[in-house]
């Protein structure tokens, strides 16, 4: 339908130009006899020179007429042009005979003016502004109509309306050609609000990108050198520390000394057990250890010893930091911290604060007797240990804010005997609420079995060590004689291959399932987790030669073949016919001894119960080798994960970066980047790669050496 209209209104637009040029055509053919009457005037006018009076007089009467007429006029038209036009019939007074010429050109050009205007509109057809023609054209239309109607006295002052009326026309069409300029201009309007746009949005990121000034929630560093903050029993003073902040010995819970002994650890819930509240803890200086037995027999520590270092980049309360708890031990009866003391210039280079408490070890830390259990309500003892770790990390929910931690992005790492602690508390549900996930390197496998009475029977020796026979005697006794007091098949010995008497079942477990602290075996819980994708938030690893030490080194000065094939006969191997096809699998040197070892006692065992029991937790191993014994010793994923000795050639950084990558991006995001699916070990070495299994772990499943001779602890 409108292109109907559209092709109707052209016609009609057509017809009118057709029309127009008619009477065009018409009016200049008039104009021509007018033209040929005024040359017969001026002819007869040269004839008649004694006339030239009346003639003059006649010309003034009609100048009177015209005058007389252009008064008659609408008003209104004579405001809206306000353009004063030459009358062609009035001579001016001082004109001469000789203005005669002058006169017929001002005709002339009279006559131009009303031509052009007209010849000028009517060939032109614009596509744009087709409105504003026709409007022109219906305006020139009128005054043609209006032309031929009037009669021929009026005819000379119609020419000056249609030229005033031809002005406007002039004016309209140089309206028409504004309105195309317009249009133009309105085009370039789109891309200049476009470019108006692009930079608003520049404008915008500029702003947003360029960090303003935020009010800082830090304290002043004072002198240069000490930084305060607060704690729940009041304010505390920590060190500048390689550009971080250090805060050490700082007290989480009550010292564990006379009634306190062999009891679960009590927090500082009173202002009585704190420091003077108008006064600053100096926490400057790291306080004793735990009292425990190195490897060398030697005893060292101290009693009062339930205090914690934390270690952070930053002081404040904006933008809070993941926090890492270490818990290291090589055994259960000492070797506490070992490789996990917390690192200023790492807490700085990887934005995280570190925590490491003390707790306590051996006797002191998780002997059960019946004679403690009937002393304390309920009835339970050994686990003390725990408790410590239980409470340090509520004293971290309560106040890691005041370090500038993040109470809820909290990760247990432990390592060796710390490493089966941390794996016990990411088991039970009472620990699990203060903190998010738990990294466990190179700990043990098997976790205690035995009841809280069956514990308490197998201990009853101990009584007899030292001498007493009741709980307050033991609460009485001298810290240094309890510790010191312990079989030796009691203690953790040097981790080889396992020899032909020796019976997984009679070895010493130190933690109990004591029904008030530690509930359930660890294993029971993560295989139930695992059925119920309850999400315990576990990760287990170890390296390829985390049982080589300097005893098994220094054993002989140069590991020979022969001496390898020896120590591999006098071990239990021999009396399973299993020495020969272990040396096939192993390299007959110190290195491959080692690993035999390491798989036996540590690596096979938490391989197995990670790709059989509880399939959801990550598995990795270590086989990047350092030093000149070339081994990935037990503290290699350790020292690279804490920065403790600097990478010397490009495999060893590449390892370096691969390690800690793995472990910082756990702890920031809580899971492990690689795709696990269908793989149950990651091998780390220069890189991360998954692995569906490792080494010849199938092969010691299979005859039944892992699990039964794991290590402890």
């Amino acid at each position: 339908m409108s292109d109907t209209k559209d092709e109707k209104s052209e016609d009609k637009k057509d017809i009118e130009i057709e029309e127009r040029e008619k009477m065009l055509n018409a009016e200049n053919k008039a104009q021509e006899k007018e033209t040929e009457i005024e040359n017969a005037e001026e002819k007869k006018n040269e004839k008649k020179e004694g006339m030239e009076e009346d003639g003059d007089q006649t010309e003034q009467e009609g100048a009177e007429l015209i005058d007389k007429n252009a008064e008659n006029k609408d008003e209104s038209v004579t405001a809206q042009t306000k353009i004063k036009l030459p009358n062609p019939f009035r001579k001016s007074k001082i004109e001469e005979d000789g203005d005669k010429a002058a006169e017929t050109k001002e005709k002339k050009k009279l006559l131009d003016t009303i031509r052009l205007p007209l010849v000028s509109v009517f060939p032109r057809k614009k596509k744009d502004g087709e409105n504003i023609e026709h409007q022109t054209a219906q305006a020139e239309l009128a005054s043609m109509e209006t032309l031929d109607d009037k009669s021929t006295d009026e005819k000379e002052e119609d020419m000056k309306n249609v030229a005033l009326n031809d002005k406007k026309d002039v004016e309209r069409q140089e309206e028409a050609e504004g309105t195309t300029w317009q249009e133009k201009l309105r085009a370039y309007k789109i891309a200049i609000s476009a470019l108006l746009v692009f930079f608003l949005l520049i404008m915008i990121i500029i702003f947003v990108a360029i960090p303003t000034k935020q009010i800082s929630y830090s304290p002043p560093v004072k002198d240069g050198r000490y930084i305060e903050t607060i704690t729940t029993c009041g304010r505390v003073e920590g060190l500048v520390e390689d550009s971080a902040f250090a805060f050490r010995g700082i007290p989480y819970a009550r010292p564990p000394l006379g009634d306190l002994r062999f009891r679960a650890a009590r927090p500082l819930d009173s202002l009585d057990y704190c420091w003077d509240g108008n006064a600053t803890f100096l926490a400057h200086n790291a306080t004793d250890l735990c009292m425990q037995i190195l490897s060398n027999g030697t005893v060292v520590g101290s009693e009062d010893c339930l205090t914690l270092d934390v270690v952070t980049p930053y002081v404040r309360y904006d933008n809070p930091l993941p926090v890492i708890v270490l818990v290291g031990a090589e055994s259960l009866i000492g070797g506490s911290p070992g490789k996990m003391r917390p690192s200023a210039r790492y807490a700085r280079s990887r934005d995280v604060v570190f925590v490491r408490p003390n707790f306590r070890l051996g006797a002191l830390g998780f002997l059960a007797l019946e004679a403690l259990s009937e002393s304390d309500y309920p009835k339970s003892s050994g686990n003390y240990g725990l408790s410590d770790l239980l409470a340090a990390l509520k004293w971290v929910q309560l106040n890691i804010q005041h370090f500038g931690g993040d109470a809820t992005s909290v990760t247990l790492f432990g390592h060796r005997a710390g490493a089966t602690l941390v794996t016990a508390l990411s088991t039970m549900p009472d620990a699990r609420k203060y903190f998010a996930r738990a990294w466990a390197s190179s700990g043990g496998a098997v976790y205690p079995k035995r009841t809280l009475r069956e514990s308490e029977i197998d201990n009853k020796s101990y009584l007899e060590a030292v001498q007493c026979s009741d709980a307050e005697c033991l609460r009485s006794a001298d810290a240094e004689k309890l510790v010191s007091a312990v079989e030796d098949t009691w203690r953790k010995p040097q981790l080889d291959l396992p020899s032909k008497d020796e019976d997984p079942s009679k070895r010493h477990q130190w933690l109990v399932l004591d029904g008030k602290i530690l509930k359930e075996n660890p294993a029971t819980v993560l295989a139930r987790a695992q059925e119920e994708s309850s999400g315990i938030h576990l990760v287990i690893g170890t390296t390829a030669h985390a049982a080589s030490s300097e005893k098994l080194l220094m054993k002989h000065t140069a590991w020979t073949e022969e001496l390898v094939r020896q120590h591999v006969n006098g071990s239990f191997l021999s009396q399973k016919n299993l020495t020969e096809e272990a040396l096939k699998l192993y390299p007959a040197t110190y290195k491959g001894l080692s690993a035999m070892i390491s798989d036996i006692r540590i690596v096979c065992p938490l391989f197995a119960i990670t790709s059989q029991i509880y399939k959801s937790v990550p598995f990795y191993v270590v086989t990047q080798t350092r030093f000149k014994e070339d081994v990935a010793d037990v503290d290699s994923d350790v020292d690279a994960i804490l920065g403790r000795y600097e990478p010397k050639t490009p495999e060893q950084r590449r390892y370096f970066s691969a390690m800690q990558g793995l472990f910082y991006h756990y702890v920031w995001h809580g899971k492990i980047e690689q795709n696990m699916i269908g793989r149950n070990v990651l091998v780390v070495g220069q890189d991360v790669l998954p692995n569906a299994t490792y080494s010849h772990c199938s092969f010691w499943m299979a005859k039944n050496v892992v699990l039964p001779y794991a290590a402890l602890d």
